[in-house]
């Protein structure tokens, strides 16, 4: 099994995806434009993007039940 499937496999398992904090076509348009010129700091653009995304989704889920 590659990296890339590794990666993909746990992205399935995550047992619970908040729709409204995804990456839009926006987002993923704007590192595609980005990956044209510097492929490196696309990927960790988009590494340091989904891991905000995570954190703040954390940070509402636990507002809401609390």
């Amino acid at each position: 099994m590659s990296e890339i499937e590794k990666m993909r496999r746990y992205i399935e398992r995550t047992s619970k995806r908040c729709e409204s904090r995804s990456m839009t076509w926006g987002d993923v348009e704007a590192l595609v434009n980005n990956a044209k010129q510097n492929p490196v700091d696309a990927v960790i653009t988009a590494f340091n993007y989904g891991r905000a995304k995570g954190y703040r989704a954390a940070k509402a889920e636990g507002r809401a039940q609390a």
